[in-house]
């Protein structure tokens, strides 16, 4: 996790209680909870309402999860994703989380995402989604503007 960042004690949504997903993110617990909750699975119903509140395409979704669009098409709202995948729906829940507190707001932080950034080379942030070290690198940059550190 990053430095000085205020861990809730949960970021369970009204999302994760409709699809009945276990998305517990409890501090003191060395992540062992985000790692059952990863390999347990998350529901496809859950990932496509956190894609929504992210204002993020179906297809933007799809590349998050390294898969076709029309694969994403075929789930249905029940589909249970697998661990690596559930891994990256639950990276996103704490990056938006990281992000609202650093942005203030749903929207700031989705637009945020679209914009190109310099220290990601004029890249969107929302194009490093698609592998576990580009949320480490969009966790580390939201730190460094939290913390008003600008390259």
């Amino acid at each position: 996790m990053y430095k000085g960042h205020k861990k809730s004690s949960s970021l369970v949504s009204e999302a994760a209680l409709v699809y009945n997903t276990p998305l517990r993110l409890v501090s003191g617990s060395l992540g062992l909870g985000v790692i059952r909750s990863a390999r347990a699975g998350i529901k496809t119903g859950y990932y496509l309402e956190l894609g929504s509140r992210l204002g993020l395409s179906l297809q933007e979704l799809a590349s998050i999860l390294n898969v076709s669009l029309r694969t994403l098409q075929r789930y249905d709202a029940e589909h249970m994703l697998d661990a690596d995948q559930s891994a990256k729906v639950i990276s996103l829940e704490m990056l938006m989380a990281h992000g609202l507190e650093v942005f203030g707001g749903q929207q700031s932080f989705n637009d945020w995402l679209r914009d190109p950034v310099m220290e990601l080379e004029n890249q969107t942030p929302l194009s490093f989604l698609d592998t576990s070290f580009g949320f480490m690198v969009l966790e580390q940059l939201l730190g460094r503007i939290e913390h008003g550190i600008f390259a």
